[in-house]
C-alpha cells in the first residue's frame, strides 16, 4: 500500500548531483593530463582508451542526472575518438588541441550546472562542429546518419554485426533516490539499438515523479530486447551505476548478416553478469562514476571537506581540554591520584594518535596543483612563440587542504611570468649557446615542517641594472649598495614592473605584489635567487598545516611564548667565555660558529626577569638558512598547540605566526623566526 509523502520525505538531489560534478570534474582533469602529456604525438591505444573512457563517463552521467545539455559535445567528441580507436579516421596533431577546446566547453557546461556560471553558446556549437567536421572528413555519408533524437552521429563500428540481445533489469530503491531515471536508460540503449529493434516491457508502465517513487514499486522488472551493434562493454556502461550482479542480467545471441531476418531464433549464450565488466579495448577496468560494482572493494569515501575542518577544530578544542587538565594535575600528589595520573597519560597518547590520524585526512598531494600548468604552459609558449618543457618533481607531496587552494593563484603569477619575463625565445637561445627549448621546473619537497615549493627557468634571469632603475623611477627606495637579494625582493613592491609594454599576461605592475602577500597571509615566504644568463629559482615555504603543530613553550616574564619545535636545534645555558660582542651586537660561540642573540623582551618590549644571557637559557633555531639564539626566561614544555588566527580575533602582530590557547587558558603567540631575525636586525 503507498502512503502519501510529506514534504520531508521529497529525495535531495543536490548530494547526488555534487558527486556527478565532482567526478565529471576529474574525468576532465584526467582526459586534460593525457592530451597535454602527448605534445603532438598520437596516443597509444591505453591513452586512446583512457580519454574514450573518460568521455563516455562524463556522457553517460550527464544523461543520467539529466544534464542534457552536456552530452551534445561529449557525444560527438566520443564518435570521433571511436573512430581513432577503430583506425577509421587517421590522427592529426590539430586533433589535441579540438580535443583540449571539446574538454573546455564541457567544463564550461559543468561550471554552469555547479556554479551558476554563464555559458557561451556559440563557443559549446563551434566545438561541436568542429568535431563534427572531423568526422565528416574523413567518413562515408552512410555512416554520419543521425542518431535517434538528437541528430548527433552515432559511433560507428563497422567490424560488429548486428545480434540480437535481451536483458533483464531490477532496479532498487536506491537507483531512484539517486536520482537515475529510467528515460535516461532507455534513451541511451536507443542510441545503441537499430532503428525500430528497441523493445521493453515493465510492470510499472508509467513513471511517477521522483519525489513520488515509492520503494515497493520500484522493485519491478524491466526486460530489454534490442538488435544492436553494440560492444557489450558499451551494453554495459549504459548500467554502470549498478553495482550488484543480481540486478541485472545480459543474453547474447550469435552476430548475423542483416540478410537474416531479425525475429529468427539463434543460439542462446551464457548469461553475462554485470559485476566487474567495464572493460574496454584495453581489458582495463575503470572506475565507474556512479557507484562500484560488485566484486571491487571500497578503497575510498567521499567527505565534504568543511565536514572534515569542523573535525579538525574538534580535535583542536580537544587537545585544549587535555592541557588544561594536564595543567590542574600538576598540582595533585601523584602517589594519592596515581590512577588519575595514568588515566591522563594514557588521554595524552590516544589524543596525539588521533590528531595525527585526522591530519592526515587533511592532507593532500600538491599535484593537485601542478596539475593545472601542464595546459597553462602549452598555451602560453605557443602564444609567446616559445618552446618550453614542463618538469614536475615531489608530486607526491602532501600539503594541508587548505593551503591548496591559497597557493595555486600565486604559482600561477611564478609561472606566467617564468614563461613571459625568464625564458627566451628560440633564436635568442640559440644565439646564447642554450638550447632552443627552455626549461621550467615546478618542484616540492618538505623539510622540517615546512613545504618548500621551488619555480625555476633556465632564462635570462633576473636583471639587477634593471630593476634598480625601474625601482628608481617608480619611486622605490633603493640604492647600488644593495645586496642581489635584496635587489630581488624590489620586483615584489605594488606597481613594480619592467615590462616594456602591456600585455595580457604582463606589464601592468600587478601580479608579484600578489604573489607575495597571498603567501604571506597563509604564513609563508618568498625567497629569490638568479644568476644572469642561467636563469631564477623562486622559492615558496609554507606551514605544512594551518592547524595544529608541535611547539616549545617558553617563558619571558609574565609572558609565555610558543617556539615551533621543528626549528628548534638545542638550547643551553652560556658560559661567560662563550658570550662576545660583535659590531656593538651580542653573539654567542657555538662549536665556532657565532650566532646572534635575539632578545625577545627588547624585540617586544617586554618586562623580564632575565636581561642577561649568561643568567639565562639561549634556544639555538635555525629558519631558511638563517641561524641564531633566543634569549628566554624558561622552558616549560613540549608540547602540541592549536593555531589561531590572531590577526582575524585581533590584529596583525609583527613577529607572531598566529597564537594558541594554553592549558591554563592564557593566550601565548607562536614565534615566526624570520621575521624575528629581520626585526632583531632594525634594533
Amino acid at each position: 500500500m503507498t502512503t502519501p509523502r510529506g514534504e520531508n520525505d521529497t529525495v535531495d538531489l543536490n548530494r547526488f548531483n555534487q558527486v556527478f560534478f565532482e567526478e565529471c570534474a576529474e574525468n576532465l582533469a584526467e582526459m586534460e593530463q593525457i592530451l597535454i602529456s602527448l605534445g603532438d604525438r598520437e596516443p597509444d591505444s591505453e591513452q586512446m582508451n583512457a580519454i574514450f573512457r573518460a568521455a563516455h563517463s562524463i556522457k553517460g552521467g550527464a544523461g543520467i542526472f539529466g544534464f542534457n545539455d552536456m552530452t551534445v559535445v561529449t557525444h560527438v567528441m566520443e564518435s570521433l575518438l571511436d573512430r581513432l580507436r577503430n583506425q577509421e579516421t587517421p590522427f592529426v596533431p590539430g586533433m589535441i588541441d579540438l580535443f583540449l577546446e571539446a574538454g573546455d566547453a564541457i567544463a564550461m557546461q559543468l561550471a554552469w550546472h555547479r556554479e551558476g556560471k554563464p555559458v557561451d553558446q556559440e563557443a559549446i556549437d563551434t566545438v561541436r562542429a568542429k568535431l563534427q567536421q572531423a568526422i565528416a572528413a574523413d567518413a562515408p555519408a552512410t555512416e554520419l546518419a543521425p542518431a535517434q533524437g538528437d541528430g548527433i552521429p552515432l559511433p560507428h563500428e563497422e567490424e560488429l554485426l548486428p545480434r540480437r540481445c535481451r536483458l533483464s533489469f531490477t532496479p532498487d530503491p536506491e537507483i531512484f533516490a539517486r536520482g537515475i531515471r529510467m528515460e535516461s536508460i532507455v534513451s541511451e540503449l536507443a542510441e545503441l539499438t537499430e532503428p525500430g529493434e528497441l523493445h521493453c516491457h515493465a510492470e510499472l508502465m508509467e513513471l511517477p515523479e521522483l519525489a513520488e517513487v515509492d520503494p515497493e514499486r520500484c522493485l519491478t522488472r524491466w526486460d530489454f530486447t534490442l538488435l544492436t551493434r553494440a560492444s557489450r562493454e558499451q551494453i554495459l556502461d549504459v548500467f554502470m551505476f549498478v553495482a550488484d550482479e543480481e540486478q541485472l542480467q545480459i543474453e547474447e545471441d550469435e552476430p548475423v548478416d542483416r540478410r537474416v531476418p531479425a525475429g529468427e531464433p539463434l543460439p542462446v549464450q551464457d548469461v553475462i553478469p554485470a559485476a566487474g565488466r567495464r572493460a574496454y579495448d584495453n581489458n582495463e577496468a575503470a572506475p565507474g562514476a556512479y557507484g562500484r560494482r560488485g566484486g571491487e572493494a571500497e578503497s575510498s569515501i567521499r567527505v565534504n571537506v568543511t565536514k572534515v575542518d569542523q573535525l579538525v577544530n574538534q580535535i583542536g578544542e580537544l587537545l585544549i581540554t587535555q592541557a588544561m587538565l594536564s595543567q590542574i594535575a600538576v598540582g595533585l600528589d601523584p602517589i594519592l591520584h596515581e590512577t588519575l595520573q595514568r588515566g591522563l597519560i594514557q588521554l595524552e597518547r590516544n589524543t596525539r594518535d588521533l590528531q595525527g590520524s585526522v591530519m592526515s585526512i587533511r592532507l593532500v598531494p600538491i599535484s593537485i596543483v601542478f596539475n593545472r600548468f601542464p595546459r597553462l604552459v602549452r598555451e602560453i609558449a605557443a602564444k609567446l612563440g616559445k618552446q618550453v618543457e614542463l618538469k614536475t618533481a615531489g608530486d607526491s607531496t602532501e600539503l594541508d587542504r587548505g593551503l591548496i587552494e591559497k597557493i595555486a593563484d600565486p604559482l600561477g603569477h611564478l609561472v606566467r611570468n617564468a614563461l613571459d619575463h625568464g625564458l627566451e625565445t628560440p633564436e635568442k637561445r640559440a644565439a646564447c649557446g642554450k638550447s632552443p627549448m627552455g626549461t621550467l621546473q615546478l618542484s616540492a619537497s618538505q623539510v622540517g615542517g615546512r613545504i618548500v615549493i621551488d619555480v625555476i627557468d633556465d632564462g635570462a634571469g633576473l636583471n639587477r641594472d634593471r630593476i634598480l632603475a625601474k625601482a628608481i623611477e617608480c619611486g622605490i627606495p633603493c640604492s647600488e649598495t644593495m645586496s642581489d637579494e635584496e635587489v630581488w625582493q624590489l620586483i615584489f613592491a605594488p606597481g613594480f614592473s619592467t615590462a616594456s609594454e602591456v600585455t595580457d599576461l604582463s606589464g601592468r605592475g600587478v601580479g608579484m605584489d600578489v604573489v607575495l602577500k597571498n603567501v604571506q597571509g597563509i604564513g609563508g615566504r618568498v625567497q629569490i635567487a638568479s644568476e644572469a644568463g642561467k636563469g631564477a629559482r623562486f622559492t615558496i615555504s609554507l606551514p605544512l598545516t594551518l592547524a595544529i603543530l608541535e611547539g616549545l613553550s617558553v617563558a619571558i616574564g609574565e609572558e609565555k611564548f610558543i617556539i615551533p619545535l621543528n626549528v628548534v636545534i638545542e638550547s643551553l645555558q652560556p658560559k661567560p667565555e662563550q658570550l662576545k660582542s660583535v659590531n656593538g651586537r651580542e653573539v654567542v660561540q657555538v662549536r665556532g660558529e657565532y650566532l646572534p642573540i635575539l632578545k625577545l623582551h627588547q624585540i617586544f618590549n617586554l618586562e623580564a626577569e632575565v636581561t642577561e644571557p649568561q643568567r639565562g637559557i639561549l634556544v639555538l633555531v635555525e629558519a631558511d638558512g638563517e641561524r641564531g639564539a633566543i634569549l628566554v626566561d624558561a622552558l616549560l614544555d613540549e608540547q602540541q598547540v592549536v593555531v589561531k588566527s590572531i590577526e582575524t580575533n585581533y590584529r596583525r602582530v609583527e613577529g607572531s605566526a598566529g597564537a594558541t590557547i594554553l592549558g591554563d587558558g592564557r593566550v601565548a603567540l607562536i614565534l615566526d623566526l624570520p621575521e624575528l631575525f629581520a626585526m632583531h636586525k632594525r634594533l
